[in-house]
């Protein structure tokens, strides 16, 4: 119990710091951190929890501290959430049940790989999507004007792609050599 509680705190702290430490754009551990709490939480309704937690906490923070500063036009008052910030939330919850389903008979190294790629794959798809609903005025609301989205998305998509493989990478290699842990829904 305490060993799951110090593993729990270690993500969200991680993918918080992720956020929070200049990066490039989408080069954050939030992707990894979804994909291990459903490896090691034990329970669903705590490894969804994991993300949505880091994204407030992290949001909270670059919103009213950071980005207010940066864009006052843009950020007055106190924001809670960003237009468009649901699709961004909703993918890291389908990232988590992704997760579960990968690691559902085990957990090892080439899960984690296809498992880092399938993240980035869904947060772009979800993210642009929910960009190109959201927000009107870049893109037209068109079959065009998605595509458009999607294809200025591509640089994000490659920092997703190399942010989601640091991170796992790194958060495998201190499970399997630091704490030597196993998730909690290992099967032989």
């Amino acid at each position: 119990m305490h060993q799951t509680r110090a593993i729990i705190i270690s993500l969200i702290v991680i993918g918080v710091g992720s956020r929070l430490i200049p990066h490039y754009p989408n080069f954050t551990g939030v992707g990894a951190v979804a994909l291990f709490a459903a490896a090691f939480a034990g329970k669903r309704s705590v490894a969804i929890a994991v993300p949505y937690l880091v994204m407030l906490f992290s949001d909270m923070v670059l919103n009213n501290l950071i980005y207010s500063r940066a864009f006052p036009e843009y950020y007055q008052g106190f924001i809670f959430l960003y237009k468009g910030a649901l699709w961004s939330y909703a993918a890291f919850g389908l990232i988590v049940m992704f997760g579960f389903a990968l690691f559902r008979k085990g957990f090892d190294l080439p899960r984690l790989i296809i498992g880092a790629l399938g993240a980035s794959l869904i947060f772009f798809l979800l993210s642009n999507f929910g960009y190109w609903a959201s927000i009107k005025t870049l893109y037209p609301p068109t079959l065009s004007g998605l595509l458009a989205c999607y294809t200025a998305g591509l640089p994000f998509l490659l920092n997703q792609i190399a942010g989601d493989l640091f991170y796992s990478l790194t958060l495998y290699a201190l499970a399997t050599y630091v704490f030597t842990l196993k998730p909690k829904k290992h099967l032989a």
